[in-house]
């Protein structure tokens, strides 16, 4: 046991003092490119040869990660205005009894697919653009109600 502890602190020291010094010497082991991300005088087509990647490493991470309920507060803030816009017009008389009905009955469901996806801690990234594709358009629907001239007096 101590002939392996012995051949394994050598090889480990070996390695230390041989490799280290030969990585730190060849920039391509870190992921960069020329050693300190200049290209090849132009890259990138940028003139002064620096590049744009500013000598971070070439390759970007495959997923960044995002906070679970990323994009909730936005389809939040939608469909309050949405609820508002549709209010307003019944207050105001452009939108009538029936229209409103139906418009926050589409505003109920809406909610009620949020809450669905979102019951799991987690919105999906095809689940986010699905609410905002539903509130698009429920969007449309409220302009068009409010633009068909039926008025309520």
């Amino acid at each position: 046991m101590k002939s392996f502890i012995k051949t394994f602190i050598a090889a480990a020291t070996l390695t230390a003092a041989g490799v280290a010094p030969a990585l730190a010497d060849d920039p391509s082991a870190h992921g960069y490119r020329n050693g300190y991300g200049h290209g090849n005088g132009h890259a990138y087509g940028h003139p002064n040869g620096r590049g744009y990647d500013q000598g971070r490493p070439l390759v970007a991470p495959a997923y960044i990660p995002q906070h679970p309920l990323a994009g909730l507060r936005e389809i939040n803030h939608r469909q309050a205005v949405q609820r508002a816009r549709i209010e307003r017009g019944f207050h105001h008389g452009g939108i009538t009894r029936r229209e409103f009905r139906r418009l926050m009955a589409e505003q109920h469901d809406i909610a009620a697919m949020e809450q669905a996806f979102v019951s799991d801690g987690f919105l999906a990234p095809h689940e986010r653009a699905e609410l905002h594709r539903r509130l698009d358009l429920a969007s449309r629907h409220i302009v068009a109600e409010a633009r068909d001239h039926e008025r309520r007096y």
